[in-house]
């Protein structure tokens, strides 16, 4: 084995090393040159002058002549897990960037929407990060790629200035939990200050009247 074939070789042993624990750096120099050179759509192996050609990133993952790991979505979630700034991290968000599909939270509707399931069972198939972005690295390009999809008119709404944030829009498209607020009571200008951002000034008066009717 020689050429562009060995270094598929060299990333299909390593992926499956890598699934199985195994952290081997040779994996992630050989799946980057593949991914480099484009041979993830196409390579050559020299062995019987066979053209090997591949319709996305995931079809090569998945495909016995790419990566050859047909069980991706723990593959892709093991990636994932690993901490910012490691080659495994940076691999997993290089791949998503190259073929969305490879997202564990679409690749999940996607494997779901084969089996012809509802929004129910997909929620409890999918188990607790169903819809919980921010456990996938709160990503922001995610968010946006995920409105473009499922909310078109966020989308468009968060491009022209209208949320503060992409999360913003998340939340309010119903594919991101806001997290519980917490408020710390310090100094009361500083405080209300905080309130009033978080729950905007109808709450706050509507807390006001309350006050007064306890404190009179």
């Amino acid at each position: 084995m020689s050429g562009t074939h060995f270094i598929v070789y060299a990333a299909r042993h390593g992926a499956k090393s890598f699934f199985e624990g195994i952290s081997d750096p040779t994996f992630f120099s050989t799946i980057n040159k593949i991914l480099d050179d484009g041979y993830y759509r196409e390579y050559k192996d020299p062995r019987h002058g066979e053209i090997f050609c591949f319709e996305s990133l995931r079809d090569f993952v998945v495909h016995p002549e790419g990566l050859d790991i047909p069980d991706w979505l723990p593959f892709m979630k093991a990636l994932q897990a690993q901490d910012e700034g490691t080659a495994a991290k940076c691999l997993y968000w290089r791949m998503v960037r190259l073929d969305e599909k490879l997202d564990p939270l679409i690749g999940s509707d996607l494997e779901l929407s084969k089996h012809g399931t509802n929004q129910h069972s997909k929620r409890e198939k999918a188990g607790p990060y169903y819809g919980k972005v921010l456990d996938w690295g709160n990503s922001g390009q995610y968010v946006v790629g995920r409105l473009k999809r499922d909310a078109p008119e966020i989308a468009e709404a968060l491009a022209r200035g209208e949320f503060p944030s992409a999360r913003a829009a998340g939340i309010a498209a119903g594919f991101i939990k806001p997290s519980p607020s917490s408020i710390q009571l310090k100094d009361p200008a500083p405080t209300a200050q905080k309130l009033l951002a978080k729950k905007g000034q109808v709450w706050c008066l509507q807390l006001m009247e309350e006050l007064s009717e306890l404190v009179l």
